[in-house]
């Protein structure tokens, strides 16, 4: 990186800086709290998403049920091709 640095006095810069941040205790936590806040705003996102996901998928199995009981199907398929229970299909 030493010969970039002699090249381009921009990158003096940036290695003063970064030099400066890692050597700074208060500064290095900053950042570890902004990475920490970042990964669990993530994974909460990543939650919301995978239950959305398991919502959407529980209503479509409602929607289809519902329009197979009404095209008067037998209850047992309709439970075998949605994955919803008897009782489900029945409170439809």
């Amino acid at each position: 990186m030493s010969e970039i640095v002699k090249e381009k006095t921009i990158m003096e810069e940036v290695q003063k800086k970064y030099n400066n941040f890692v050597k700074s205790k208060l500064m290095m936590m900053e950042y570890e709290k902004k990475e920490a806040y970042l990964y669990g705003n993530q994974i909460m996102l990543d939650e919301e998403r995978r239950l959305g996901k398991e919502e959407g998928i529980k209503e479509n199995q409602i929607l289809t049920a519902k329009n197979m009981k009404n095209k008067n199907m037998d209850i047992n398929l309709i439970s075998e091709l949605t994955g919803l229970s008897i009782k489900e299909i029945e409170n439809l």
